[in-house]
């Protein structure tokens, strides 16, 4: 793994650990920093190398939503539908910069909560990613799953990855009990296009073990795009 870059774009924080030589980017949104936490993560897993391009940082619910949306969660809800922008600032300036520093072989987009919404959403909107990984995505994002199961994927896309915490459904907001449900359909949708797509049901609920389940969807992601078995990412 070579130094670590860190730069800032547009107020968000952009960190990228390059490994050693060609590898497939990945293009990780979270809430909070996680990148140590999860090559860790990764190590354990037996992870194919890869390059990690973090972005946190972000105005979460604003620049992470599809579209606009009302409140689920509550009265701070602030879903302003400002993917699309965050989509062309990821294509236009950061991944630009992040490629210029370490050889990419294909991108995967990944992130966790909204940042796996944004993910599945980013693998229908445009062709520049191989791969998408939803851990614990939002996918009860009011609109999401129609969306999903009646658009197909961009091509490009050869491999989904989708989970969810066990405990996600369990509760009584009736948005959010419809998690795990949308997320198997979509995962089952996404395999009968033809693209290798998984669902994994994780232990626990959303809080648990984010950099873990982000660790295993890239895993099983990288494997699915022919990548080699590595101890180090």
């Amino acid at each position: 793994m070579r130094p670590a870059r860190t730069i800032r774009v547009a107020g968000h924080r952009v960190e990228l650990r390059p490994c050693d030589g060609p590898a497939p980017l990945v293009c990780l949104t979270v809430h909070d920093p996680m990148a140590e936490r999860l090559l860790g993560a990764c190590r354990d897993e037996g992870c194919p190398p890869f390059h990690l391009l973090e972005v946190t940082g972000l105005r979460w619910d604003e620049e992470l939503s599809p579209w606009p949306s009302d409140p689920v969660l509550g009265e701070d809800d602030r879903f302003a539908g400002e993917a699309p922008g965050y989509l062309a600032l990821l294509l236009d300036e950061v991944l630009p910069e992040a490629e210029r520093l370490a050889e990419q072989r294909g991108r995967v987009v990944a992130g966790y909560s909204m940042g796996g919404l944004f993910a599945l959403w980013a693998a229908h909107a445009c062709d520049a990613f191989r791969a998408a990984v939803s851990a614990s995505g939002s996918v009860w994002y009011p609109g999401f799953a129609d969306f999903a199961l009646s658009r197909p994927l961009s091509p490009a896309v050869e491999a989904a990855y989708l989970s969810i915490g066990d405990r996600e459904s369990r509760t009584r907001n009736p948005v959010l009990r419809t998690t795990e449900e949308a997320s198997r359909r979509i995962a089952d949708a996404y395999a009968r296009s033809g693209v290798r797509a998984t669902f994994a049901l994780e232990p626990g609920d959303h809080f648990r073990d984010a950099a873990g389940r982000c660790a295993r969807g890239i895993a099983w992601a990288l494997r699915a795009l022919g990548g080699r078995r590595d101890a180090g990412a």
